[in-house]
């Protein structure tokens, strides 16, 4: 299951909250095979999740950075949690050739994906991105 949101839905762009009309946003998604994708446009943040996973996070409450809330007195998510889950392998910057090849052009670190949390494309920014999951 993916999840699409507008970039401004991260909490730490000062932008999202000054008061001004959100700049449009959207891409395109291709799935290219089970765990491999290709995500074009601007102004984006997805992330993906096993339906089992998904169902389980609705359950639980989230702080704004995606880890339960801080001062829960109950054990951790990660300890309570059953099933399958979804991850980033990789969210590499991708451009294709004349050729309809696809050519590498740089890889997101951790700080680009929220530690594996979301692919995303900032607002303003347009780019194709080379998404490849695992299933753990």
């Amino acid at each position: 299951m993916m999840t699409c949101r507008h970039y401004f839905t991260l909490p730490w762009d000062p932008r999202a909250t000054d008061g001004s009309i959100w700049p449009e946003g959207g891409a395109m998604l291709i799935r290219m095979g089970k765990h491999d994708y290709l995500l074009a446009g601007s102004g984006v943040v997805i992330d993906f999740k096993t339906r089992t996973e998904k169902q389980q996070e609705s359950k639980k409450k989230l702080g704004e950075d995606g880890f339960a809330e801080a001062g829960s007195t109950s054990q951790s998510s990660a300890a309570r949690f059953t099933g399958s889950r979804l991850g980033l392998l990789s969210v590499d910057e991708v451009t294709i050739d004349n050729q309809g090849q696809i050519l590498f052009l740089r890889r997101d670190n951790g700080d680009q994906s929220h530690q594996g949390r979301h692919a995303r494309i900032s607002v303003g920014e347009w780019k194709i991105l080379h998404i490849q999951l695992y299933e753990y």
